[in-house]
């Protein structure tokens, strides 16, 4: 299948504070990671690739996908977000032949690793937040989704306890493994 994007380059410079120069380049990329490794985590496999499929067909305006737009929507400013969080990083530092290098003006400053963090953290947040009203509201809406299987639904409700982005696994008792079809 063909690269679909769920969001466009103009919807994540509109809505967040990022510059208008910043090249497609860097935005593209992010947005497939915020989709890829993001979204499809939020939504399932299943689910994302029915939304990339019915973007491509030109097919989420008619009357039997209202559900499926609404989600589009609902997915775009978390799409957004967290595609800021993958350009915060890739505008800041850049990999050349001779290392990892950033770039100076006489006119800019550049930011520390540190202030660069704290804006990733910052639009992490935001997409975060984002995350968690989808997942309600798909939990809630999960009859008009014939692609959310009892394993999606049951791995969307678990993440519900915590939203958060974080690299810890900070939920459950300890020594504790749930059981059931779905792992």
């Amino acid at each position: 299948m063909t690269d679909v994007l769920l969001t466009s380059e103009a919807f994540v410079k509109q809505v967040t504070s990022i510059s208008d120069n910043i090249a497609g380049k860097y935005i593209q990329p992010a947005i497939r990671e915020a989709q890829e490794f993001g979204l499809r985590y939020i939504l399932g496999s299943a689910l994302t690739e029915r939304l990339k499929e019915m973007v491509a067909s030109g097919t989420t305006g008619d009357a039997d996908n209202v559900a499926y737009l609404d989600l589009l929507q609902r997915c775009q400013y978390y799409l957004a977000y967290a595609a800021v969080v993958e350009v915060a990083q890739k505008t800041s530092f850049k990999v050349a032949n001779f290392g990892i290098v950033k770039t100076t003006d006489e006119n800019a400053q550049t930011a520390t690793q540190d202030e660069v963090a704290k804006v990733r953290y910052y639009y992490q947040a935001k997409a975060d937040g984002h995350a968690l009203d989808i997942q309600r509201w798909l939990l809630e809406n999960r009859a008009a989704f014939p692609e959310l299987d009892a394993c999606a639904c049951g791995r969307i409700a678990a993440n519900l306890k915590s939203a958060a982005s974080s690299g810890l696994w900070l939920g459950g008792a300890r020594g504790k493994r749930g059981g059931g079809p779905c792992r």
